[in-house]
């Protein structure tokens, strides 16, 4: 196609592959080539996932994603910490008689 002068189409590869989270050198190579990176007109970023289509998102952790519901009961009493429950308690005095 060169030899021959036929037109072809541009392609510009960027492999980010920081190996934690953070993409500290992606800034500086994407300022350092804008020059021959020039406008894309399509960007495409395989990630882990995202929340929505509405703008680019990063993944910090690739150790997993864990979703759920969390519930928290507050006592509604003091309790000493070296003290077992009442429930043990009645418990061990049914076992030693």
């Amino acid at each position: 196609m060169r030899e021959q002068k036929v037109p072809r189409g541009r392609c510009v590869i960027m492999i980010e592959a920081c190996e934690e989270s953070g993409s500290y050198d992606l800034p500086y190579y994407v300022d350092h080539l804008i020059e021959r990176i020039g406008r894309p007109s399509l960007v495409v970023c395989l990630d882990s996932g995202c929340g929505d289509y509405d703008r680019l998102w990063l993944t910090t952790s690739l150790r997993g994603i864990a979703a759920g519901t969390l519930t928290v009961r507050v006592l509604t009493e003091g309790v000493h910490s070296a003290m077992p429950p009442a429930s043990w308690r009645r418990r061990s005095a049914s076992c030693a008689g």
